[in-house]
């Protein structure tokens, strides 16, 4: 009886424990609410609802047919999907390298108050701010072959040869594309890079002047291992939103000439919005979804983002 009288008492206790705890956290669960509705409702509902619809044939309307995996057999057989997706990778490369690379420098140049860095530090961050439609239509503007900037100058200068059909031809137009999202993007690296570089305590930099290191030595041997976390995230960062790149191609050569600047968000735009074919471009969306994961993921494991503590 005693036995029983003392397991009773314990779970009394212990439920007592619980209900304390519970009203303890129960505000904050219901701070977090109304953001937690809004993921579910916004982020997670459409990623399961685009998975079960690249299991149908689909055309916007009317019934929904289910056809199994047979659209992802069919992508794979797809040799426009094969060049999107080479492109993505591209410009999942190229993109992100001179975008840091190039933030880095003006980081560096900026934290060191080159003359009229308050101006710089203003005009490489606007673009940032600027619509991807507003920018790419002023560069596709510049690039046009008769009367755009580029060939304009190049003809002034009497360096005929080097003017090109720069969005025409086939063989240039995928480097000019990518040099738009270069252009803006290379304010925001440089921003979060400036304000990792101006953390670090002026104490390292009176002693590694007081070493005789040079310039170059300073910038790779103390500004860039100690800004490592924030680099290596602003890099991953770079990539995927690389990998997701559509407005600038849409609006300057809408993946042409000959898909030479196909992506995968162009071509599931295409594929599902302008040809009506929403299971085929849903498992498009899902094959893109495994793409930029797994390379989130893969970099993140390869890449450690540590704290540094100065």
């Amino acid at each position: 009886m005693a036995t029983v009288q003392s397991r009773q008492a314990v779970g009394t206790a212990g439920g007592s424990r619980f209900m304390r705890s519970f009203r303890k956290v129960l505000p904050w669960y219901l701070f977090i609410a109304p953001a937690s509705l809004m993921l579910l409702t916004l982020m997670a509902y459409p990623l399961f609802d685009t998975l079960r619809l690249s299991l149908f044939k689909w055309g916007g309307l009317g019934p929904q047919t289910f056809i199994g995996l047979r659209n992802f057999s069919k992508l794979f057989g797809d040799d426009v999907f094969w060049r999107a997706l080479g492109n993505s990778f591209i410009f999942a490369i190229v993109v992100p390298f001179f975008t840091v690379s190039i933030g880095l420098f003006l980081g560096v140049a900026i934290s060191r108050r080159m003359k009229g860095w308050q101006v710089y530090r203003i005009a490489f961050f606007i673009p940032v701010m600027m619509s991807g439609v507003v920018v790419a239509t002023l560069w596709a503007n510049m690039f046009e072959f008769n009367h755009g900037l580029f060939n304009t100058v190049l003809r002034g200068i009497g360096l005929d040869a080097l003017a090109q059909n720069w969005l025409g031809d086939r063989n240039v137009a995928l480097m000019s594309v990518m040099m738009v999202p270069i252009w803006q993007s290379v304010g925001f690296p440089m921003i979060v890079l400036l304000a990792a570089i101006e953390g670090i305590p002026q104490d390292m930099h009176d002693a590694a002047t007081m070493d005789g290191v040079n310039e170059w030595q300073r910038i790779w041997g103390l500004t860039v291992p100690l800004i490592k976390p924030v680099l290596a995230s602003i890099t991953m960062l770079s990539i995927i939103g690389a990998m997701k790149v559509f407005d600038i191609v849409l609006v300057m050569t809408k993946g042409g000439p000959a898909f030479s600047t196909q992506v995968l968000g162009y071509y599931l735009f295409e594929t599902a919005f302008r040809s009506g074919y929403f299971g085929y471009g849903s498992a498009i969306a899902v094959v893109m979804f495994v793409v930029v994961f797994a390379i989130a993921y893969a970099y993140v494991r390869g890449v450690r983002i540590e704290s540094v503590e100065y």
